[in-house]
């Protein structure tokens, strides 16, 4: 009779060989240097979800990324279905390498699917879609196609959207990490 050890080898180097890779997730600077050390940063390819009320500062954690990007000659898109953003006031956004994509609420998650998936991209922002029910697993399945990163701003947390990361706003720059931390979940970003 086998070890159990010696079992658990053999299954192991079977699952290897007729299950589908894994994508290994890197991951780059959020621009925020307490949170680069509690989540590592924001997972490239993977999803990460912000929410908070309006007014509460959801932009300004992905804004540091987006500058950066940018700033790099790499586009970076935001899908903006209710037309609130006004591109110039993105302070520091290379608005040369700055995508807008203003579609309507119904066909946002698609958008930013298309976008994620294409590989041109390495950060794509959706900013308060309507509930994205089946493009929640979309968006996940988009970002490791395309290995970008996305980023969901919503209002509520979204149950469908298995997201690496997830934070709430708390305003004041104050953020709670419900998902992804190895430090303290509440943090104060400077």
């Amino acid at each position: 009779m086998e070890s159990s050890t010696t079992i658990i080898e053999q299954l192991r180097a079977h699952i290897e060989s007729i299950a589908p890779m894994r994508i290994t997730t890197n991951h780059t600077p959020t621009g925020w240097s307490q949170l680069d050390a509690c989540i590592g940063g924001w997972p490239q390819p993977g999803v990460a979800s912000i929410h908070g009320p309006v007014g509460t500062g959801r932009m300004g954690i992905v804004l540091p990324a987006m500058r950066a990007f940018t700033q790099n000659n790499q586009t970076v898109a935001l899908v903006d279905p209710l037309s609130w953003v006004h591109p110039p006031g993105l302070t520091g956004v290379n608005l040369k390498h700055f995508m807008l994509v203003r579609c309507g609420s119904p066909r946002a998650g698609w958008a930013a699917h298309q976008l994620a998936a294409s590989g041109a991209l390495p950060l794509v922002v959706l900013l308060d879609p309507p509930r994205l029910a089946r493009d929640a697993f979309r968006l996940t399945r988009a970002a490791e196609q395309g290995s970008s990163t996305v980023v969901v701003l919503t209002e509520r947390p979204d149950p469908d959207l298995t997201a690496t990361v997830r934070i709430q706003t708390l305003g004041g720059k104050r953020i709670r990490i419900e998902r992804g931390a190895t430090g303290t979940p509440c943090l104060r970003l400077t």
